[in-house]
């Protein structure tokens, strides 16, 4: 009876706290709420290229993957022209539409059977790119809505600023995950070190990313 009795008890608590669960595990693990702010994001300038015309379709290159061809249905916005120092310079705009194609094209995660990201959209505005999908919390093997806000840095690459579960939004925590997702950050950097692109008859390498208005735009010199 003692024992039935407890049990009743857990059920009863695990019906209550259901919808806190996601929330709860967050703060475990160690993910700190962000208080909100009505503070405005300010959003990079691109520079305008001199004698900028449009750049024929791109491939991409890395060391570690070869070459990564591009489905002919993702129509890539590409200019070349100079920069204010002289120098060629080719770049790529990235809408909505064309980084769900890249994410389709690539990975799992905009999926139904992605993990631990799965059926993930993606939206720029605000100064950030917002991937908004369903994440699997191991801890309690729930699937959860999450937001992943991503930001370019100072050093104009991609950067997680926050993580949105339900309506908070959470830092990333100084713990061995928070370092993990740094991590994966570093990796991601470093072949974008290595990135190179073939178009308009060069080879561009990599050179830094900017946000503005609705785009993505990644800069190759």
């Amino acid at each position: 009876m003692i024992a039935a009795g407890l049990v009743s008890l857990v059920l009863v608590a695990v019906v209550l706290l259901s919808p806190a669960l996601p929330t709860l595990v967050m703060r475990v693990i160690g993910f700190e709420p962000i208080r909100r702010s009505d503070a405005p994001v300010t959003e990079e300038a691109i520079a305008t290229l001199a004698k900028a015309a449009k750049g024929s379709p791109v491939s991409f290159i890395t060391e570690d993957y070869g070459r990564l061809d591009l489905l002919p249905s993702t129509d890539l916005e590409v200019t070349v022209g100079d920069d204010a120092l002289g120098a060629r310079v080719l770049q790529i705009a990235f809408r909505d539409r064309d980084m769900l194609k890249l994410c389709l094209q690539f990975t799992e995660f905009c999926e139904d059977h992605g993990n631990p990201i799965r059926r993930a959209k993606i939206s720029v505005a605000g100064g950030f790119i917002t991937i908004s999908g369903q994440a699997f919390l191991d801890l309690i093997n729930v699937w959860a809505a999450i937001e992943i806000h991503v930001a370019v840095d100072k050093d104009d690459v991609l950067k997680i600023d926050s993580i949105s579960l339900g309506d908070l939004r959470y830092e990333l925590p100084a713990n061995a995950l928070g370092n993990r997702i740094r991590h994966i950050e570093a990796g991601l950097a470093q072949i974008l070190k290595q990135l190179q692109v073939e178009s308009s008859g060069g080879l561009f390498s990599f050179a830094g990313f900017h946000l503005s208005d609705n785009r993505l735009v990644a800069s190759f010199r």
